[in-house]
């Protein structure tokens, strides 16, 4: 069925709206925005409302603001200041980094309070902990996890405002180098690293090291060494290309972690194709950044990137089927995990997100295999039915919009952009009969953690490309990989 894309709830209406909300909920704290908020008022939630299934307290930012979390909103705010003539919305993102890029990132080590279980606390002005959000005994100190990729349009914005706070961030992921029990480990990282104390993170029972986060740490080192030519940067990024390409396996696949106890079934030999792809994708994207001061790394990273690509095809998918694996098990190929397409929890992502990888990968490769993976996926969306009894999160949603809507920007086959329609409106229903949209289905409070950014990038980029053709003004949003 086609659909008559002008008789749809307006989109862009719908995102402006909250919009318009999240900026007046962020002035109190200087343009920042708060995490959790009443969906009608806009105000600050003093308490903090229950965990949905399979969400954990340690990784929200009660009372605080979290840029990681806020960055594909931002994206979507300068790209509707152009097309809707709003310059407010150009001034409020402004806003918001420069509080960040000035107030908040001055910490011992240098690196930013965001991402996974670090925020900026907006009642205390100061650094929040999200382990102290969950019961603990003992006193954890404050982590930082990069959550997911910062990109290059973000890099650039903060490097404009206050770029020694970029280069000390950037220095500062050496704190993610690890040491400890076992000592016969010469080298090996780990995702966490302590923010307020200038020493190597503890060694664990596991390494919990992930091939993502090396992407991610790759793709920040390739910016600065763009930026200054710094050859500790070239270096810091040969030293993460040389720890994984160590410990892939004959199919081009990574380990969840290098290093898990034996009795860790979920872990221990368990490779992980959706990592291997987002390493794989993160070394394509962040190659050209290095190319003129390094041919020969940006060679290498391309090499490696593209065994890593082969790596991912070589997991027991059955695309054909809707089987897109997430994990399979070391040396038999068997899978452990899949993706879901509706209700992701924490560990296991949506198929979207990998999806949008490929999509990545195949703006920069051409390589028609990354395409037919994200189409595959792509077709469940359209017509997998949306779970009335799971509080499936906004980034699913938001995520599985995006998916089609890059599906018809990459493809111009109009099918995308009429399912990307009814997807849009059905969502709109779900999460949007309030001024702010619902953090997940079926819950009455938005929460950033949860992934609303996502679904206001879909919808505006659905109604800009429904209302206004092709190209585009807002961009694809690839962070989440």
């Amino acid at each position: 069925m086609v659909v008559d894309l002008a008789n749809l709830p307006n989109m862009i209406e719908t995102v402006t709206t909250a919009i318009d909300r999240l900026i007046e909920s962020a002035r109190p704290y200087q343009g920042l925005i708060p995490s959790i908020l009443d969906r009608q008022t806009g105000e600050m939630l003093d308490a903090m409302p229950p965990a949905i299934p399979g969400q954990r307290d340690g990784d929200r930012a009660h009372l605080g603001a979290n840029l990681i979390h806020d960055q594909a909103l931002l994206l979507t705010m300068y790209a509707l200041a152009e097309s809707e003539g709003r310059a407010d919305y150009a001034e409020a993102a402004d806003t918001y980094l420069e509080r960040f890029a000035t107030h908040c990132t001055n910490t011992p080590t240098g690196i930013f309070p965001w991402g996974e279980h670090a925020y900026w606390h907006l009642k205390n002005d100061a650094i929040g902990n999200s382990y102290l959000l969950r019961e603990r005994e003992d006193d954890p100190p404050v982590t930082h996890d990069h959550l997911r990729q910062a990109p290059l349009w973000l890099w650039e914005k903060l490097n404009g405002i206050n770029p020694e706070s970029v280069y000390r961030f950037s220095e500062g992921l050496d704190g993610h180098w690890s040491e400890g029990e076992p000592l016969e480990i010469e080298e090996e990282y780990i995702r966490h690293a302590y923010i307020m104390y200038k020493r190597p993170y503890n060694r664990g029972a596991r390494s919990c090291d992930f091939p993502r986060h090396g992407g991610f740490y790759i793709f920040d080192w390739a910016f600065v060494y763009a930026k200054s030519g710094r050859e500790d940067f070239a270096g810091r990024i040969g030293r993460m290309l040389d720890y994984w390409w160590a410990k892939r396996d004959d199919l081009g696949l990574l380990l969840i972690e290098s290093r898990s106890p034996e009795d860790d079934d979920n872990f221990y030999q368990v490779n992980t194709a959706g990592q291997t792809l987002s390493l794989g994708v993160s070394l394509l994207e962040a190659a050209p950044l290095v190319e003129s001061g390094n041919p020969e790394l940006a060679a290498t990273m391309r090499e490696r990137g593209q065994v890593y690509v082969d790596g991912f095809f070589n997991a027991p998918h059955d695309t054909a089927n809707g089987v897109f694996v997430l994990s399979c098990q070391r040396g038999s190929n068997a899978i452990k995990q899949t993706t879901p397409i509706w209700g992701s929890e924490y560990g296991v992502w949506p198929a979207s997100y990998v999806a949008l990888t490929c999509l990545c990968g195949y703006r920069i490769t051409r390589d028609q295999r990354l395409l037919d993976w994200a189409a595959a996926a792509g077709h469940s969306y359209a017509d997998e039915p949306f779970p009335s009894d799971v509080a499936v999160p906004s980034m699913d949603s938001g995520l599985g919009l995006g998916l089609l809507a890059d599906l018809y920007d990459l493809t111009q086959d109009g099918g995308w952009l009429d399912r990307a329609g009814r997807l849009g409106e059905f969502l709109i229903d779900r999460y949007c009969d309030a001024p702010i949209p619902r953090g997940a289905a079926g819950i009455e409070w938005y929460e950033s953690q949860m992934g609303p950014s996502f679904l206001l990038h879909g919808l505006a980029r659905v109604g800009l490309m429904a209302r206004d053709g092709l190209p585009c003004p807002l961009d694809a949003d690839y962070t989440a990989r």
